[in-house]
């Protein structure tokens, strides 16, 4: 046997380990049997022809259990709830019992989203492997009024912790003022409708308008 080949540094691989490489597509030929195949370049720089049927591409191969699901803050809400229920255990089944959402006063929000089919999976995955929460659309709310100029729904406190460092409470309230800092005009549904403003979603003399961050 070659003794360089005796001494090279070896990996913890054993002869028919199934192994995946990593490499980009490139290209496309055609083999002697006039089927096509994909030429593939590796990362270190050799080229192969491989067929379809071996080739597997990233999402295939990623383990999906790793990869936390995005969930909205009022589900969040709720997992976190049923978990720290002290009186008994909660089980995945249970959290998704209509009437247990209707005995908890989930909001109707929460409710849609539990009853969407597709949310079911992306539920159980967020119960079982953890979630991250998706960021809140933000609206500016003005209520129009052409007799004496417009309204708006500001929280006159929402730029109070930025300031001096501590939490202030959410006050919402219509103004004409337009000096309040940027950040005061944009609110969350969650925010609106938990202080009793949630009409303004209904209402035709309003206009709502998304806004970024």
């Amino acid at each position: 046997m070659n003794k360089d080949l005796i001494e090279t540094p070896r990996f913890n691989f054993f002869i028919g380990d199934e192994v995946l490489l990593k490499g980009k597509i490139v290209g496309f030929d055609v083999d002697e049997n006039k089927c096509v195949e994909n030429v593939v370049r590796l990362e270190y720089g050799q080229t192969l022809n491989v067929p379809n049927n071996d080739i597997y591409i990233t999402d295939d191969i990623v383990d999906k259990s790793k990869i936390k699901v995005t969930i909205p803050q009022s589900v969040a809400d709720w997992i976190r709830k049923c978990k720290t229920f002290k009186s008994f255990a909660v089980s995945l089944s249970f959290a998704l019992q209509p009437s247990v959402w209707e005995a908890n006063g989930l909001s109707g929000e929460c409710i849609e989203w539990l009853t969407d089919a597709e949310n079911q999976e992306t539920f159980a995955r967020a119960w079982l492997d953890g979630y991250t929460i998706e960021e809140e659309k933000k609206y500016k709310i003005t209520l129009l009024n052409r007799n004496d100029g417009d309204l708006y729904l500001v929280n006159q406190n929402a730029d109070l912790g930025d300031k001096y460092g501590h939490f202030s409470p959410v006050v919402l309230l219509f103004t004409k003022c337009t000096n309040f800092s940027e950040k005061c005009y944009k609110l969350t549904k969650k925010e609106v409708v938990s202080y009793d403003f949630g009409w303004v979603f209904d209402c035709p003399g309003i206009k709502i308008e998304e806004v970024g961050d």
